[in-house]
């Protein structure tokens, strides 16, 4: 999300404005000497030279002022961490290629990974059922879907009622803990200012692209059928229909980069029920419909409704959110006291260890007395009679 304010001045209030842009310069002029980094107000040059006389400084002003206002953006979006954003590795555990035994033809093998970007506040079952339909739709069209990631997105995207990153990453762990496809990829959350959509894609397809460069390719999900290909995976963009139809409208992406995302990556769109997603690709001029062909939607097919912004509503009146996301996310939720449930306590979820199996009495060959199976080091193959 990039702010932009637009500044105007006129004639008449040209007195007023300059005493409040020179009281915002002070503020940042100092804030620049306190992080040890110069910051310079975009300033006329007759406001610098009041500024510097007001401030009593006897050293000359560089005159581009103008340019530099990177300088600002720099320091006010390292103003949360306070130091460089780290390197974050992609997390590769689950890729894995499918591959039919008996070979396969180059020309005719297509990898994928998913992204899936969004706050994800809180991670909810319907996250994890896109990933999941999105997975389905490439399959059927002919591709082998290595793996997914969810992205959680920035701090700085300022959404309200937005948990921190790290929170919110732990929370994707805790949701996928049991996936065999889904990672969680930190490195969004960990950069010091919002990045833009295609800015993610492009950095999994860079990792990716190095380690298939290095020769590392995943691991084949079927032993039998032999060592995955060298080939690097495209990296598609997972969204529901909310997205889609924002890309639809010029003002609110950049059309230079959305132009690339369609282009080079492509996009899995999970459609909800009534919201007449496919029309968007039939509008002539847009670049939608230009690039239709690398845009897919799949219709849900069993309806669902479960959205974040829902379960934090029921989370803030004290209701029950189970069966909205999983138990794990609702105990860290608690735990942690998030989305205003520091003094509230579920009546209906469980918030301890997760329950132990009922237990199975069987014959213990060696003591000769009735154990829990479970409690056996080896537990015995046992047979349901309403499943044999």
């Amino acid at each position: 999300m990039q702010l932009s304010r637009n500044l105007s001045t006129s004639s008449t209030s040209a007195a007023a404005g300059g005493r409040s842009r020179a009281s915002l310069a002070a503020a940042l002029l100092l804030a620049g000497s306190v992080g040890g980094a110069g910051v310079a107000l975009c300033l006329s040059p007759q406001e610098a030279a009041a500024l510097q006389g007001a401030a009593g400084t006897s050293e000359p002003k560089e005159p581009d002022l103008w340019d530099r206002w990177a300088s600002i953006k720099a320091f006010l979006g390292g103003w949360r961490k306070g130091s460089p954003p780290s390197e974050v590795p992609l997390p590769v555990d689950k890729l894995k290629c499918h591959l039919q035994p008996g070979g396969y033809s180059l020309e005719r093998y297509h990898p994928a990974v998913l992204v899936l970007c969004g706050s994800f506040n809180p991670p909810t079952f319907m996250h994890l059922r896109m990933m999941e339909l999105a997975q389905q739709a490439l399959a059927k069209a002919g591709f082998d879907v290595l793996g997914c990631y969810m992205s959680p997105v920035n701090d700085a995207y300022w959404k309200a009622a937005l948990a921190a990153g790290r929170q919110r990453v732990r929370m994707c762990q805790l949701a996928t803990a049991d996936s065999e496809t889904i990672m969680v990829d930190s490195w969004e959350v960990e950069q010091r200012q919002y990045t833009r959509t295609l800015f993610v894609l492009q950095r999994v397809e860079r990792e990716l692209g190095a380690l298939f460069s290095a020769g590392t390719t995943p691991a084949p999900a079927e032993p039998a059928a032999g060592a995955c290909p060298p080939t690097p995976p495209r990296v598609v963009l997972v969204c529901g229909a909310d997205v889609l139809h924002s890309m639809a409208d010029p003002t609110l992406w950049r059309q230079d980069l959305l132009e690339t995302l369609l282009r080079n990556h492509g996009v899995v769109c999970i459609s909800r029920t009534g919201s007449d997603t496919a029309r968007l690709l039939d509008k002539p001029g847009t670049l939608l419909n230009t690039y239709r062909r690398n845009v897919t939607v799949v219709e849900e097919p069993v309806p669902n409704e479960i959205s974040s912004s829902r379960v934090r509503h029921e989370l803030e009146r004290g209701h029950s959110v189970r069966y909205l996301l999983p138990d794990s996310v609702a105990r860290y939720i608690y735990s942690n006291g998030l989305y205003n449930t520091a003094q509230q306590r579920p009546r209906l979820l469980h918030l301890g260890e997760p329950k132990r199996r009922s237990p199975i009495y069987v014959m213990d060959p060696t003591l000769g007395i009735l154990v829990d199976a479970w409690d056996l080091a080896t537990p015995p193959i046992m047979h349901d009679p309403c499943c044999d």
